[in-house]
């Protein structure tokens, strides 16, 4: 039995940081802020050794929505596991180096083919663009299926890229207590009709303002179908709680310096999770939320995320 089970991509993530993303037009790739392109692995490891040469080399590390909440999870001293698929390379041995470094359980995590990358390039001002070259690993996720039980614990699913991922996810459904989720961009902008068998499954739901706003939907909308919390975030401007007999708004944290904003959705969800589990009152646990998506804005990916002592301490002034 663990305390949280998660499932969705497994990516591994390298940071670069160019003088300016115009750079990248020497490749023939048109990098607009925010943007985000995939290539095969064949232009993509080009474009790596093109950053190598160009740019400034910052930070690797582990990614993927579900990924890096159930990474936090972990690393604060919940029980966790995951379902998912790397590649048999030396990305996807890193990606469970990481996984085994907070005592993540990797049993269920599928060891095949190839692992999913991302290039995740700065400009000085923090403008963001990723290229990803998807790998093939999760092809191979149906045979969790058949081939073993299940982990028990609370669920949390992300976005899988792949046809594949998201086939395997679907089937899972029918298979799982009701659940987290968190859509994300890529989940969403498949639009209502395809995210119905996930919500109608969902008991939290987290989900962005902008991604909301794709779905031509208001939170009463989803409350219909079932589920019980939305945690609306709102980007700089915090988070919203929305259940049917309350809404409670948190404003963000505020800090002095940004170094990475990539993963602070996910480790708001951590935040959030966590507090749920510990049995905080709504806001304390939103509040939670607010302080671990706000402190891992201090580092590149993983390293911005609270240690458990942080997180004990903070914990301890909420109750």
């Amino acid at each position: 039995m663990f305390d949280f089970v998660g499932c969705g991509a497994l990516n591994w993530d390298i940071f670069f940081e160019v003088e300016d993303l115009e750079v990248l037009k020497e490749k023939n790739i048109p990098a607009i802020p925010g943007g985000e392109i995939a290539l095969e692995r064949k232009e993509f490891l080009e474009v790596l050794n093109f950053l190598e040469k160009k740019g400034n080399f910052l930070f690797e590390g582990g990614g993927g929505s579900a990924a890096n909440t159930l990474y936090a999870l972990s690393l604060w001293g919940f029980r966790c596991s995951f379902l998912g698929a790397v590649g048999e390379d030396s990305f996807g041995k890193k990606i469970l180096e990481e996984f085994s470094s907070v005592n993540l359980v990797s049993e269920y995590i599928i060891k095949k083919g190839t692992t999913s990358l991302a290039l995740i390039i700065l400009s000085p001002y923090r403008d963001r663009f990723i290229l990803v070259s998807p790998g093939d690993a999760e092809k191979y996720l149906p045979s969790l299926l058949s081939t073993k039980v299940l982990p028990t614990g609370v669920y949390h699913f992300s976005s899988f890229a792949s046809k594949e991922g998201r086939n395997f996810q679907l089937n899972l459904l029918s298979k799982v207590n009701p659940l987290c989720f968190d859509p994300g961009r890529i989940y969403t902008a498949l639009g209502w009709e395809f995210l119905l068998p996930w919500l109608k499954k969902t008991k939290h739901l987290f989900i962005t303002e902008e991604e909301l706003s794709m779905l031509d939907k208001n939170p009463y909308d989803l409350l219909e179908l079932g589920i019980e919390k939305i945690f609306l975030k709102q980007g700089k401007k915090g988070a919203t709680l929305v259940s049917r007999d309350r809404v409670i708004t948190a404003s963000s944290l505020k800090v002095e310096r940004i170094v990475d904003n990539t993963g602070a959705g996910d480790y708001f969800n951590a935040g959030v999770l966590a507090g749920i589990a510990l049995g905080l009152p709504d806001e304390r646990a939103l509040n939670l939320g607010i302080y671990t998506a706000g402190i891992s804005l201090r580092d590149y990916g993983r390293r911005g995320c609270l240690n458990k002592k942080e997180f004990q301490n903070y914990v301890s002034l909420l109750k």
